[in-house]
């Protein structure tokens, strides 16, 4: 509800108000947003206040934000050349519509493998017992 309303303003303000090309934009926009993202859907959205394997799931949600831009970008190219004799009003929308796009079905499947696996909550709110997370234990290569 933050973020994503926060990069289209940052691409269309650097595409329109710097004339930088909106793939560029895109990338730079991600650069700046995706850790104060990852830190706000780490408390707000996942309720995951821990600092245990932060670097892990740091890199996950990068290499995952990364791939949506990577998307984002090429719809937004292919918004671009399609719109070029456009204009900026069509050019915007267009944009706008691509990187949408992009980042929201790269954004699906990260929410189901960031949410449903790797900030998964289990046991219905309780905590597991000392013998389930011996369980779990046993299980991670060492």
């Amino acid at each position: 509800m933050v973020f994503v309303p926060l990069g289209q303003i940052f691409v269309l303000l650097l595409k329109f108000g710097a004339d930088i090309p909106a793939q560029w934009a895109v990338l730079i926009t991600a650069t700046i947003l995706t850790i104060p993202n990852y830190f706000a859907n780490k408390l707000y959205v996942w309720k995951d206040s821990n600092r245990d394997q932060l670097h892990t799931q740091m890199l996950v949600f990068w290499v995952a934000a990364m791939l949506g831009t990577l998307f984002a970008m090429g719809l937004v190219t292919v918004a671009e050349r399609v719109t070029v004799n456009m204009s900026s009003i069509v050019q915007g929308i267009a944009v706008f519509a691509g990187q949408l796009a992009g980042y929201g079905i790269v954004w699906v499947a990260r929410f189901i493998f960031l949410d449903r696996w790797l900030f998964k909550v289990t046991h219905h709110g309780e905590e597991p017992s000392a013998e389930e997370v011996a369980d779990l234990h046993h299980d991670l290569p060492i």
